[in-house]
């Protein structure tokens, strides 16, 4: 059957102006459903005997007519059953009306008896039927239901629907934070919740989405953590073990491992350390395995894995250099380069930090675990306490799982000087040109410095849980974000558009020098006030002795010249056409900066007989290259 066919929406639509015409509510508010399909199941005999009447509800997914009777099947969460309509029982009108207007994949309420059928099938006779829903789409064919695996996923309502093993896996993804939230609670955590919209993002190396908050007017960013600092802030407060299970954005690429946003839990514990929570964690991991799936042991990407094993400790310095000779103390940038480069490993920035993180990539995929990372460097850990043994790294770990990294924690760090030196060199690395590195988080500083207890912390996401199920993590999220239909995934996740900005003046205007270079600063003026920090990949950028400069932004601005007002006016029409960004300067803006007067002035003249001394048009590089290829270059 194919589900696109005009005909077959077509014929359904008819049916559902039949039965209003038969004045049936086709979508009544409410069912009398008194009983799951499985309750009826499990308790069929005694409800057999008993001939009690029953209520059920669900919908049809299967119909087969012989004559005067009826079978079908009626599904609901809970289970499927076989259903008997008979002429003689339910009347010539209400088994005419079902025949005719009633299709698979309709909702129904059937009033009705158990009874067993010649070959021993439980089922229902019914004595009544009402409609609940009308369908107006038909389900795909049962046996091949979609194909597609991007279709999937776009309807994955119908994958449940026709996927046993999806729809438990939607069941099991429940259980599995409920674990994890009943493991945290036992132990004396408190779960809290915290800003989702920040003014700094903190907590991880990640690139932020942004957007603006209208009522404050100002760009704020979504976190890329469950709420690290501000957890943290809690600690200050006197508050012992806190956690927080929620959603977290990073505007990064996708993979199977990796999406832009997916949920996470956090915990901090005052007076523990990171010895404390690896154990905590290990324990955590075993519970919520175990109360998921009811089993410590796995197939995950082609390792076995024994979580009730011992989780030996792995040196973090000491695995880089086995498995690739490198001693990340002794080597160079360049040497740590060029063995990236034999290993033919992609590295994500030309700094020393990420080269050494890129360099442990390659090494943990050779890690089956479950095993915990630890003695991490300082340089990759800018919130981790140092070691007392060894300054240069820190008390940090991850947790390795079929060689990705599960989860991690540390020994927070609570000296208020250390953070800010740490905060700041991480600030430098961004303003290089890492878009991943952490901003400086002067406020979270302040509150250091009111004091925070010895602290320990660990986060892990839904990653643990695609990874237990052994599938990508897009395909455990119920409803992963899908691009339109039509357009293609950018495998990277990074976009491919180049955009420009164009400034075209009016030369009909005979403007003056200085009224020129007024009209071309308002209309950037304009502009940046718009657009906000997405004109940006970073703020600034700083000089040797550590002083910052501003950065400007990073889209270019061309300068071009029109010979009339005519021509603006049709450059602005084509711009909002092709929903560029626009900023528009008149004569009267120049005059006086008095909106009042300006407001007035215009209102009292048709559009074209008001005068543009200049547009600025902002957009994709090829719509707005197109719309100012005909116009000069400013000389």
């Amino acid at each position: 059957m194919d589900q696109n066919k005009p005909g077959e929406r077509g014929d359904r639509i008819k049916k559902l102006e039949e039965i209003k015409k038969l004045g049936i509510n086709p979508y009544p508010s409410k069912a009398d459903k008194a009983y799951s399909i499985n309750e009826i199941l499990t308790n069929f005999q005694k409800l057999k005997e008993e001939n009690k009447e029953i209520i059920i509800a669900g919908r049809l997914r299967s119909v087969r007519g012989h004559g005067n009777l009826t079978f079908a099947h009626l599904e609901d969460e809970a289970g499927r059953i076989q259903i008997a309509l008979s002429k003689k029982d339910i009347g010539t009108d209400s088994y005419k009306n079902f025949s005719n207007l009633i299709d698979i994949g309709d909702f129904i309420e059937i009033k009705g008896a158990c009874f067993l059928t010649h070959k021993e099938e439980k089922s229902v006779m019914v004595k009544s039927w009402k409609i609940l829903t009308k369908s107006l789409r038909p389900l795909p064919d049962k046996w091949r239901g979609l194909q597609d695996e991007e279709e999937k996923l776009r309807k994955r309502y119908l994958d449940i629907l026709f996927n046993p093993e999806v729809k438990e896996m939607v069941e099991k993804k429940a259980i599995f934070w409920n674990a994890v939230r009943e493991f945290h609670v036992q132990r004396g955590f408190l779960e809290v919740e915290t800003p989702v919209l920040e003014n700094t993002t903190g907590g991880a190396d990640a690139k932020p989405f942004i957007t603006h908050h209208n009522a404050l007017d100002m760009d704020v960013y979504l976190r890329i953590s469950a709420g690290e600092l501000w957890q943290k802030r809690l600690m200050v407060a006197g508050f012992e073990k806190t956690f927080e299970i929620g959603r977290v954005f990073r505007n990064e690429g996708m993979s199977q491992e990796h999406l832009q946003d997916y949920s996470q839990c956090e915990a901090y514990w005052a007076y523990g350390n990171y010895e404390d929570m690896y154990k905590f964690l290990r324990d955590c991991y075993r519970y919520v395995a175990e109360k998921t799936f009811g089993t410590l042991k796995f197939k995950i990407r082609g390792f076995d894995i024994d979580l009730g094993k011992d989780w030996p400790l792995l040196d973090y310095t000491e695995e880089i250099k086995k498995q690739t000779g490198v001693d990340i103390w002794q080597a160079t940038e360049k040497e740590i380069e060029k063995k990236l480069n034999n290993l033919k490993v992609e590295y994500e920035a030309d700094n020393r930090e990420r080269m050494i993180d890129s360099l442990w990539k390659y090494a943990r995929k050779n890690i089956g675990g479950p095993a915990i990372i630890i003695n991490e460097p300082k340089i990759i850990s800018p919130l981790a306490k140092a070691s007392s043994a060894n300054p240069k790294v820190t008390e940090r770990f991850h947790i390795l799982i079929a060689g990705s990294e599960i989860g991690q924690g540390y020994s927070e760090l609570n000296d208020p000087i250390d953070q800010q030196e740490r905060f700041e060199k991480q600030q430098k690395l961004r303003d290089l040109g890492d878009e991943e590195a952490q901003m400086a988080d002067y406020e979270f500083i302040e509150a250091l410095e009111y004091g925070m207890p010895p602290t320990c912390g660990h986060g892990f996401s839904e990653r643990l849980f695609s990874f237990l199920m052994d599938k990508p993590i897009r395909e455990t999220q119920i409803f992963p974000l899908m691009k339109p239909k039509g357009e293609k995934i950018i495998k990277d996740g990074k976009s491919k558009i180049t955009k420009i900005a164009a400034v075209i003046l009016n030369k009909g205007a005979k403007m003056k020098p200085w009224e020129e270079m007024n009209a071309i600063a308002h209309l950037n003026a304009a502009f940046g006030a718009r657009c906000g920090r997405q004109l940006f990949y970073q703020d600034t950028i700083s000089t040797k002795d550590n002083k910052k400069i501003k950065l400007n932004i990073q889209h270019a601005i061309i300068l071009k010249e029109a010979k009339s007002n005519k021509e603006v006016l049709d450059l602005i029409k084509l711009a909002k056409e092709n929903e560029l960004e626009v900023a528009e300067f008149i004569r009267e803006m120049i005059k006086t900066t008095d909106d009042k007067k300006i407001i007035a002035s215009v209102d009292k003249k048709n559009l074209e007989k008001v005068e543009f001394l200049g547009v600025l048009i902002f957009g994709k590089k090829s719509i707005v290259d197109k719309l100012a290829d005909e116009f000069d270059l400013t000389k």
